[in-house]
């Protein structure tokens, strides 16, 4: 038995860590009884920060305390003199036991400094806390420079060296980039995250930080495109971003018939009591919320019409019914970063792809950029994203449907972004049907863009239900034939409606079209759904459409 290692029982561990909890939460509770009484007596002197200190040492993801430092710390900050400490005192700020100890105001400076290396060793304990790199990206915020953003990248350097998958760490290097706009920094960054996705592509905290880097592009509020409804003299506004309430400076203004001056200054500056001005005041309502469709009801419509929101504005002549943005529409929402970047970062991840040809999170970033990087897309291309979104499907079967779904918004945003091409360059194609039959389709993406179309066919797809349908306020045609479709609820705002195909689906009862009575329905198919073959039908129908003419193909 002499020379072997004695091996401590479960036991004898088991009672070391209880022996270690004992000792923790005496400290604790004597330390917090004081912290808390000092704390509430309105106290923020270094002596309650030192106790605090020594709190954190032993349980560094105390959140309120963190909360409390920062507050007591502001208040020192408030006091501290110009002079630099020096060292020993540095060091006696840090380590002091006794409540007296330290007699003269530390600067601010060197009390970041102290800080950054309190914070620094509680990280060492617990790199995965999120009240302690909270607290570092308020250090951080004290003192933003360029070198201080530096500092903070090698200290994330060491810690992802440890385990690259710390997505906290991950957060904290995004956040503490937030502000830079020092595309040296960030091409440096993209060199640092290719080496960690090339080693390990299923982290996905990388490809998180990664696509961040990428940015995407946040634009001014403006105004894309008017359409006016002169049947029901309502005017819709699509703008370019979603919101919950219509923006504060989303103005209507209009000029008469019979004012051959129709330069923008002179609408402009017209005098308070004129008829355009008083139009402003007019109320916008919106179908959904949020949405960037909205629209007000104006009783006789007539002559010139702006609407502007900030520097942006689009004008419809007398008798026009469509005026479009001059720099087009696009729904897609481009990368902040310059082009040749983003070339080059498809590039790298075409790449990886080769190598890594079934891992999702490589597919889906393949997928991004390659839909991003191509708003106008061939037929090649439009394949390429099919087959990696079927690819997807099976790669990661528990969210096939989410899958689906993005295949849907892809899909919607080339074929809106093709449509509004055409009619950018000649408004007299405004009524071009919008094609988008057998496409595999689940849901109508991007809806808010399709509101000036006149003719849409989405037969022959996998629809439900018609959410988001009621953006589609100009329709006159809709085809939504061999679908799964149950009801026609969500049509209630296409009041322009006039020939609806929704045969062969699964609409069971009356219920399931009352929402063709907000429609001018002239024309309706519902041979193959379940309501055809019962015996309250073709009464009901009639009955709901009080002005329909035909009714599956036959005259009523």
């Amino acid at each position: 038995m002499h020379g072997r290692l004695k091996v401590k029982t479960t036991a004898e561990k088991e009672a070391e860590k209880k022996k270690e909890r004992e000792k923790k939460k005496a400290i604790y509770q004597k330390c917090m009884n004081k912290i808390r009484g000092l704390f509430m007596s309105g106290d923020r002197s270094v002596v309650l920060l030192n106790l605090i200190t020594k709190v954190l040492e032993n349980i560094p993801e105390f959140g309120t305390l963190w909360n409390w430092r920062r507050i007591v710390l502001l208040e020192i900050f408030r006091e501290c003199v110009e002079e630099k400490c020096n060292e020993d005192e540095l060091l006696a700020m840090k380590t002091t036991e006794k409540d007296n100890e330290v007699d003269k105001t530390p600067n601010k400076a060197d009390m970041i400094i102290s800080e950054k290396l309190f914070v620094a060793r509680c990280l060492e304990v617990n790199p995965k806390a999120y009240s302690l790199w909270s607290h570092r990206r308020w250090l951080v915020e004290q003192d933003p420079s360029e070198s201080v953003i530096k500092e903070e990248l090698s200290l994330c350097n060491l810690f992802l060296k440890y385990d690259e998958r710390n997505f906290h760490c991950w957060d904290y290097r995004r956040t503490t980039l937030l502000d830079t706009e020092n595309m040296g920094v960030v091409r440096d960054e993209l060199e640092w995250t290719q080496n960690a996705y090339f080693t390990d592509p299923s982290d996905q905290s990388v490809w998180l930080y990664y696509q961040w880097l990428l940015g995407r592009e946040v634009q001014g509020d403006k105004v894309l495109a008017v359409y006016r409804d002169s049947d029901n003299s309502t005017i819709h506004v699509l703008i370019n971003n979603l919101t919950y309430t219509p923006p504060s400076q989303l103005l209507i203004k209009r000029m008469s018939n019979t004012d051959e001056n129709t330069d923008e200054n002179k609408v402009q500056n017209s005098d308070d009591n004129t008829d355009e001005n008083r139009a402003n005041t007019v109320t916008w309502k919106s179908s959904t919320s949020p949405s960037r469709l909205w629209s007000c009801d104006i009783s006789n419509f007539g002559g010139h019409v702006t609407i502007t929101l900030g520097d942006s504005s689009v004008t419809l002549s007398d008798g026009a019914t469509l005026g479009v943005d001059k720099e087009g529409i696009s729904p897609l929402v481009k990368y902040t970063a310059p082009r040749d970047l983003v070339e080059e970062q498809l590039g790298n991840i075409r790449e990886l792809y080769e190598l890594e040809p079934d891992n999702k999170w490589v597919i889906l970033t393949y997928l991004d950029m390659v839909n991003t990087c191509n708003p106008h897309k061939s037929k090649e291309q439009i394949t390429e994203i099919r087959n990696l979104t079927v690819k997807l499907c099976h790669v990661d079967s528990m969210r096939t449907g989410f899958y689906r779904d993005l295949w849907t918004k892809l899909l919607c945003e080339t074929a809106v972004t093709a449509w509004w091409s055409n009619t950018s360059r000649d408004v007299i194609r405004s009524r071009d049907p919008l094609n988008l039959s057998k496409k595999y389709l689940t849901k109508l993406a991007h809806s808010d863009y399709m509101f000036a179309l006149h003719e849409v066919d989405l037969s022959h797809n996998n629809l439900t239900s018609l959410t988001g349908f009621s953006s589609l306020v100009a329709v006159e045609k809709l085809n939504l034939s061999n679908n799964k479709i149950h009801s026609l609820e969500g049509l209630e705002g296409c009041k322009n409606l006039k020939e609806l195909d929704a045969s062969h689906n699964q609409i069971h009862n009356a219920c399931g079209i009352l929402a063709c009575t907000k429609c001018r329905l002239r024309a309706l198919h519902l041979v193959g759904n379940p309501l055809a073959a019962t015996s309250v039908y073709p009464a009901c129908v009639v009955q709901s459409c009080s002005m329909l003419c035909t009714l599956d193909d036959r005259e009523l």
